[in-house]
């Protein structure tokens, strides 16, 4: 249930660097990082006084394009407005969440860190290839386990404030999603749902979480003062 909660941060915050990018798979893919520009610390918006800088957004809007398989530089002009508009969403996203959890006085337990760490450097094959991607990535450790501590943070949050791991699904939500399923993937054979049923019931699981903290980020951003500067 903790990946599962760490997904759910992941597709609600959508952060950028080291940790929630290996979570989507772009730790693994660098050449899509967006560089920095001499007006990297330039601040494109601000959550109750608190900066979101350019390279912030750069980093975010690189993470967002890995996710789907494609560089920044391969976008024309309107998807890379929406992209950009995405991003810094998902940033405000993450600062109202960070502050909520803070000012709640949640934590991530340094343990659970290493913890994580590790299962990282399992992920990518080991030290030298944990460095490595580290290097590509342009993070030292302290920036990521940074991140991963604020990802678990957050993660503590929502689960403490929203009871996410007490969702469930019914049988016939089970039933809807995968009969959606099944429509969208015509001309591919659909395994029988006997045989899909625990994944379909994770997806289902998966979006009554993300709707719920959704929402959670909507009350968040009208209690606060957001201001967006670009």
């Amino acid at each position: 249930m903790k990946q599962t909660l760490i997904g759910i941060v992941v597709l609600i915050v959508l952060a950028v660097g080291g940790w929630y990018a290996y979570s989507s798979g772009a730790f693994k893919n660098p050449g899509t990082t967006a560089s920095s520009t001499p007006s990297g610390n330039e601040t494109v918006a601000t959550v109750n006084g608190t900066n979101i800088t350019r390279d912030q957004l750069n980093n975010a809007e690189a993470t967002l394009a890995a996710q789907a398989g494609v560089s920044t530089s391969s976008l024309d002009a309107s998807t890379t407005a929406q992209l950009q508009t995405q991003a810094l969403d998902s940033l405000i996203s993450q600062e109202l969440l960070t502050q909520a959890a803070q000012q709640g006085g949640y934590t991530a337990s340094s343990t659970v860190v290493d913890a994580q760490i590790a299962a990282l450097k399992s992920q990518v094959g080991g030290d030298a290839q944990y460095q490595q991607a580290l290097q590509s990535r342009g993070l030292t450790e302290n920036q990521l386990r940074a991140q991963i501590s604020q990802s678990l943070t957050i993660q503590n949050y929502l689960e403490a404030t929203l009871h996410l791991s007490t969702v469930t699904a019914s049988q016939t939500e089970i039933q809807t999603l995968y009969n959606q399923l099944k429509a969208q993937n015509t001309g591919t054979t659909t395994p029988p749902l006997s045989k899909v049923q625990d994944q379909v019931k994770q997806l289902v699981i998966g979006q009554k979480q993300q709707q719920q903290a959704a929402q959670l980020v909507q009350q968040l951003r009208a209690q606060s003062n957001v201001k967006i500067l670009i």
